[in-house]
């Protein structure tokens, strides 16, 4: 039963897109576990990302960094989706982060 509604982020999107198929059945599968359980999955982010969680795909080496909206307790964003490799996911979620909040600012 999904309780939580997702959003992704568009660089996330793009993130999801690039994945190859046995990519996309695992990251589906934790998706899915964000949908039902929310914020109460996953490990909390420090610093920079303080208030994100992430779920690792171990075998994959993959990372999907994900928070919740600040519009509403029933949405959670994804923020970025890949390796862990030289910290990039870690990178690519602050900057996409920073981002959305100038552009909220803008508006």
């Amino acid at each position: 039963m999904e309780k939580y509604t997702l959003i992704f982020f568009d660089g996330a999107k793009d993130d999801y897109k690039n994945l190859d198929g046995s990519q996309r059945i695992q990251v589906d599968k934790a998706i899915q576990k964000i949908k039902e359980n929310g914020m109460q999955i996953g490990e909390e982010l420090t610093g920079n990302l303080a208030g994100c969680r992430k779920i690792k795909q171990k075998r994959l080496g993959l990372r999907i960094v994900f928070r919740q909206s600040a519009d509403s307790i029933e949405i959670i964003e994804i923020v970025a989706i890949g390796k862990r490799d030289k910290k990039k996911v870690y990178t690519d979620s602050f900057s996409r982060i920073a981002d959305n909040l100038i552009s909220i600012k803008k508006k």
